[in-house]
């Protein structure tokens, strides 16, 4: 089953988090979070200036 990486935190002292298969530092999570925030409905990503 696929999480979500939007309900996930990124735990403190820690270097690195595995999820869907995918092993993410805190600085690629944080980035990999702001993408998520912008698919829609359908999982596209929709652009900013709109």
């Amino acid at each position: 089953m696929k999480r979500n990486v939007l309900d996930i935190e990124f735990p403190s002292g820690v270097k690195h988090l595995y999820v869907n298969g995918k092993r993410f530092t805190k600085k690629d999570f944080l980035k990999t979070v702001e993408l998520e925030k912008r698919r829609d409905k359908k999982g596209r990503f929709v652009s900013l200036a709109k």
